[in-house]
């Protein structure tokens, strides 16, 4: 059912949308809708190194649309019908329309509420109906579009965290550390029960491209005093995350057999071994960087290397040579890293940090970079650079952060991340032809 049905049915005017046509959307997100087992050749696989989907090779540089589900949520937290009249779901739905008629297939969203507000909004079986409530009409939404969602599980977030409005983050007798290296804990028993039901709801819907296991974790590993506590909160080794890689991959496929697992797992920090190792933040090397990465994926369920990457105005990430000079690890280096590791690469969030003239440093490197993406002329030779080094890398599959942010508290922000079709067109105009000659370069038939 579209939007301008659900809107005669209510007696309701239905607006004018961009380009003169109507907003489309399906109906109630009371449950989840029936639907037939998927086969593996309709769902995302690996051949031979490769990304197929629906039976053919898939690469495609998209979008983050981090807050799709978020907006829905908020709105039932506050008491508001996802209905036709509902200004964020027309809101979503219109972010949603617009990638699809510029040629996306795919998006990675959060799929859980915020911070400590996630697991309450499971653990609560008040709360816990508007969250699938949400995460139904999430699916509609991305299905009338024909949109295929990376879904971010936010497993880590499984802890006793408390964040109060007096105090800030409280963190409680199972915190980060005992979540991820303890599979008896219980934030770890009650993860596996979330996914157990959750994975089980959603699986045969083809809205689902692949399930992550959560954001960042990889950032999380061996910081803090020798003890690994970090502002008053325990941490865990990149050890214990690897651990908690295999472990949740593991209970994520065995929901759903079909379905791809990625990491979510951000870039390495550039001291992530000798920081392992208790060595302190000493810059690591190449091969030293690489045992990071073949920690956590050699021998794990986890399909798929994934990594967030945010150069801003430097090649990559500065790490160290055989020499002991600097080198930057950029995109074909954790293109090497993957290949060696025998596993696709992805770049969850691709993206540039706006930053404001008040950073000597970063302005006295490159006069020439920019202070907000408002700014085009500025901000896209940047965005096109960032965009060709994915290309020129041959990285399948990478989410720019990000479309059309619909959070009031970030639209004064002048450095804020998205870009969306009315704000920044011709910004997005730059994903839109990275993504076609992606495709051209790696689709194409020798």
């Amino acid at each position: 059912m579209v939007l301008s049905q659900l809107f005669a049915q209510e007696n309701i005017p239905l607006g004018e949308t961009a380009k003169g046509q109507e907003t489309v959307a399906v109906s109630s997100p009371s449950k989840a809708s029936p639907a037939a087992p998927l086969t593996r050749k309709e769902v995302l696989s690996i051949k031979d190194g490769r990304f197929f989907l629906e039976g053919r090779p898939f690469v495609e540089i998209s979008f983050n649309k981090y807050d799709l589900f978020w907006q829905l949520y908020d709105q039932l937290a506050e008491g508001k019908q996802l209905n036709a009249a509902n200004p964020l779901v027309q809101a979503q739905d219109r972010a949603l329309r617009n990638l699809h008629e510029l040629g996306f297939k795919t998006i990675r969203i959060f799929a859980l509420p915020w911070g400590p507000a996630g697991p309450e909004s499971y653990a609560n079986t008040a709360k816990r109906k508007n969250l699938y409530a949400a995460l139904d009409m999430t699916l509609e939404l991305c299905d009338a579009h024909d949109i295929r969602v990376v879904w971010s599980l936010a497993a880590a977030t499984f802890t006793d965290t408390k964040l109060e409005s007096d105090k800030g983050w409280v963190y409680g007798q199972e915190q980060v550390r005992e979540l991820i290296a303890n599979p008896e804990s219980r934030g770890r028993k009650l993860l596996y029960q979330y996914i157990d039901e959750t994975v089980a709801r959603y699986r045969h819907r083809k809205a689902v491209l692949m399930w992550e296991i959560s954001n960042e974790v990889t950032l999380l590993a061996d910081i803090g005093d020798t003890d690994r506590v970090f502002n008053g909160e325990r941490m865990p080794s990149l050890k214990d995350v690897a651990g908690f890689f295999k472990d949740v991959a593991k209970r994520i496929k065995s929901a759903d057999p079909l379905r791809l697992v990625n990491s979510g797992g951000s870039n390495m920090r550039e001291s992530q071994w000798h920081l392992h190792l208790g060595k302190g933040w000493k810059t690591d090397t190449f091969e030293e960087q690489f045992k990071c990465f073949d920690l956590l994926y050699a021998n794990s369920a986890v399909d798929v290397i994934d990594i967030h990457s945010y150069p801003d105005n430097k090649p990559g990430y500065a790490i160290l040579d055989d020499d002991g000079k600097k080198m930057w690890l950029d995109n074909k280096g954790y293109a090497t890293i993957a290949k060696r590791l025998g596993k696709p690469l992805m770049i969850g969030e691709l993206g540039l940090h706006a930053i404001a003239r008040t950073d000597k440093k970063l302005w006295d490197e490159t006069a020439d970079y920019f202070e907000s993406f408002d700014d085009t002329k500025a901000a896209k030779p940047w965005v096109v650079k960032t965009l060709n080094d994915v290309i020129d890398a041959g990285v399948p599959l990478t989410y720019w952060w990000c479309y059309q942010s619909d959070n009031p508290s970030e639209h004064n922000n002048r450095q804020r991340f998205d870009i969306n079709r009315d704000r920044n067109p011709e910004l997005v105009d730059c994903i839109v032809e990275a993504n076609k000659r992606l495709k051209a370069k790696l689709l194409t038939v020798p």
